[in-house]
C-alpha cells in the first residue's frame, strides 16, 4: 500500500533521519527528498542509501511527495508550511514531530492548510542529536501522538496511523490543544 509513496523531510537530525530510515526500512520502494541545512546530514542520508534526492532548498523538488516530515525546531517549522503551501499537491499531508503543538495548529488554520495537515510527535529520542546518531528502530514501541485537525479526513489519518504502526510505533489520537 506504501510501498511506492513519496516521503519529503524537512530536518533529518535525530528524530527526522530516524524516520528516514525507518521507513526506508519498512517500505524499500518509496521515495524519499530531504531538506537539510548542514551538508553532512545530506550526504550521509545519500551515502547510506536512505534518500533518493538531498537538497538544500525548499521548491518544487516537494511537489511529488505524498507525506511532508516536519523535522525542524517547533519555531522553524511554520515558516516551512508557508514556504509549502503552494507547492504541494491536494492531498499532501504535512505532518510534524513537535511536541509542542498550539502554534503549529494555529499557523495551518491561519494558512488554510488543515486539510493537509495531521500533526504527530514521536515519543522517542535520546540525548545525542543528529543525523549520525539517528537509527531505524528508535521508533520501535515509542508512543506517536497523532493529532488531526478538524478538517483532516479519517481516511488520510487512518493511512497515516496504518504508516506509523508499520514504522513499529503506537499510535496514539488527540486532540491538539490550543
Amino acid at each position: 500500500l506504501f510501498m511506492n509513496k513519496n516521503f519529503g523531510f524537512i530536518g533529518i537530525g535525530l528524530i527526522g533521519g530516524s524516520i528516514t530510515k525507518t521507513l526506508r526500512k519498512v517500505y524499500p520502494d518509496c521515495t524519499i527528498t530531504v531538506y537539510n541545512r548542514g551538508e553532512d546530514a545530506r550526504e550521509m542520508a545519500l551515502a547510506d542509501g536512505t534518500a533518493n534526492v538531498a537538497t538544500d532548498i525548499v521548491d518544487e523538488t516537494f511537489a511529488d511527495c505524498d507525506y511532508i516530515f516536519l523535522c525542524t525546531p517547533v519555531e522553524h517549522n511554520t515558516t516551512y508550511l508557508s514556504q509549502l503551501k503552494s507547492i504541494i499537491k491536494d492531498d499532501c499531508i504535512i505532518t510534524d514531530v513537535g511536541s509542542v503543538k498550539g502554534n503549529i495548529h494555529k499557523a495551518v488554520k491561519e494558512l488554510d492548510m488543515e486539510e493537509n495537515f495531521i500533526g504527530g510527535h514521536p515519543m522517542a529520542g535520546s540525548e545525542k542529536t543528529g543525523y549520525e546518531n539517528s537509527h531505524n528502530h528508535m521508533l520501535e514501541n515509542a508512543f506517536y501522538a497523532i493529532t488531526p485537525t478538524e478538517k483532516s479526513s479519517k481516511d488520510k489519518v487512518d493511512e497515516y496511523k496504518q504508516i506509523v504502526t508499520d514504522m513499529g510505533a503506537i499510535p496514539v489520537i488527540f486532540s491538539p490543544i490550543a
